[in-house]
């Protein structure tokens, strides 16, 4: 079993990344605790569950088994753990009503997706990726990270970007989303489990930014201090 782990993660070094980057920012949050932030909570949440998920699909594809209903179904979990990080970050109560009504909708949208996207749904070796909520996903993180920058440009309470934590984890998130938007759905028509088209360099875009997400969560989490939260 290990021969084949090792063999993917050879073979695939990129997405491999992608998934063990994780751990930096995670044992950022714990050292730095900068899970003493309600928003940074969260996304300690977040990453958690995307390492524990990402291990998973990673497990299942070196030993050959289709892992894409992982995917499909970890997308209303993120956007919800993802998205529950600006309810804790934004003042007014519209903006805190239109997070929680994204979130069911998201949810609703996405499982109606799965069943759209996938006529039969019990063969899980010809499950495909949805067409649509992941695209959904993107613009709505989009939407929630420039209304979030709209605020705090507005209200000019923060006198350093560069030091806020959550600038940077704003900045990571619109990195990799902005590059995930209109792959999205192409990704449906290639990520098969019979498909042997060579993507090139375009199959690992999303986990190139991916690490990139991952190295500005880390920078955004680095710059919390417990001290500066207290106060």
């Amino acid at each position: 079993m290990f021969d084949s782990h090792f063999a993917y993660i050879v073979n695939n070094p990129i997405s491999s990344i992608a998934v063990f980057v994780t751990v930096l920012p995670l044992t950022l949050t714990i050292t730095r605790k900068a899970f003493l932030d309600k928003s940074l909570r969260l996304l300690f949440c977040y990453l958690v569950s995307k390492l524990i998920i990402d291990i998973i699909m990673l497990h299942l594809a070196s030993t050959r088994t289709n892992n894409l209903i992982l995917y499909n179904l970890s997308i209303p979990l993120f956007y919800a753990l993802l998205s529950g990080m600006f309810y804790f970050q934004f003042t007014g109560k519209a903006q805190k009503g239109f997070v929680l009504t994204s979130i069911v909708g998201v949810f609703v949208f996405s499982i109606w997706d799965i069943f759209n996207s996938n006529e039969n749904l019990g063969d899980l070796n010809e499950h495909r990726l949805v067409l649509y909520a992941k695209t959904v996903e993107g613009v709505l993180m989009i939407s929630l990270i420039l209304l979030y920058f709209y605020e705090i440009i507005k209200s000019l309470q923060i006198p350093n970007l560069l030091t806020f934590p959550f600038f940077w984890v704003c900045s990571g998130l619109l990195l990799y989303y902005s590059s995930l938007i209109f792959l999205a759905p192409f990704l449906h028509y290639t990520y098969t489990w019979n498909n042997q088209t060579d993507l090139g360099i375009t199959e690992v875009i999303p986990s190139i930014f991916e690490i990139l997400c991952a190295v500005l969560f880390s920078v955004g989490i680095y710059n919390f201090s417990p001290r500066k939260y207290a106060k």
